[in-house]
């Protein structure tokens, strides 16, 4: 049988052992802390710590710079849009169009560029002011949205002509779309009493044609329709009377 010596040591021993433990558990939290080891606000315990200045989100979203979005600086200020219309201006259907053409090259998809002007605008304004603009352009612009998707692109190019960008779309599908605004908007005008119409040019790049070459495609094939369509009167009393007597919204 074990002695009382023996039994006093077994006693001392577990005594240590036990006090040893509950050191550990009470300064190693301490000493993780002290290394930089202690789990930041919304990192996962026993996680990577994310580098100086980044947000570990414990959802699983990327992590990001505080003020910085996940793909980088936030964008730039919106572009400037065109406040009869709400469609965007030249510098943005610029870049549209330099964009459109990288990625037509790029997957060998087709894209169609739509020219609309509205034709005599410039010679109503000259008879009428400023105001007859105000009334024709935003039913036209107006309907060149109604009937446009949502991926498509529209921009005001000058006082009277507009620029369509038809993503992923070729000259035969186009053409739904410039019968459908053609109609629609000549309908408008006439029941309004106005001496104008529309001249609509389209065509499509893809990877035999740049953007570019369909834009210079798209403007000849408008000036030609501007030809063959019957020529619109002078207009005399029609245009007198284009303020009372344009609708108000197409």
């Amino acid at each position: 049988m074990p002695t009382t010596d023996t039994l006093l040591a077994v006693i001392l021993l577990a005594i240590l052992v036990n006090l040893a433990l509950a050191s550990a558990l009470l300064f190693l939290p301490r000493l993780r802390e002290a290394a930089g080891g202690r789990p930041g606000v919304g990192e996962l315990p026993g996680g990577p710590r994310p580098p100086n200045g980044l947000t570990a989100h414990a959802s699983g979203r990327p992590i990001s710079r505080a003020g910085i979005g996940v793909f980088g600086p936030p964008s730039a200020a919106p572009a400037p849009i065109d406040p009869e219309t709400g469609f965007d201006l030249p510098g943005t259907w610029a870049r549209w169009l330099e964009e459109e053409d990288a990625r037509v090259r790029r997957y060998r998809r087709s894209a169609t560029i739509v020219l609309v002007e509205i034709e005599g605008l410039e010679r109503l304004i000259e008879r009428l002011g400023p105001d007859a603009a105000s009334r024709l352009v935003p039913p036209v612009a107006s309907n060149l949205r109604r009937h446009a998707r949502e991926t498509d692109r529209l921009a005001r190019l000058t006082v009277a002509r507009f620029g369509v960008l038809l993503p992923e779309t070729d000259e035969i599908q186009a053409i739904n779309y410039v019968e459908r605004i053609r109609n629609a908007c000549d309908t408008w005008l006439e029941a309004g009493g106005v001496a104008s119409r529309l001249s609509i040019g389209w065509a499509e790049a893809n990877n035999s044609r740049s953007v570019e070459a369909a834009v210079q495609a798209a403007d000849d094939r408008l000036n030609a329709d501007r030809r063959q369509r019957s020529p619109v009167s002078d207009g005399g009393d029609r245009d007198d009377g284009l303020l009372d007597g344009v609708r108000a919204s197409a």
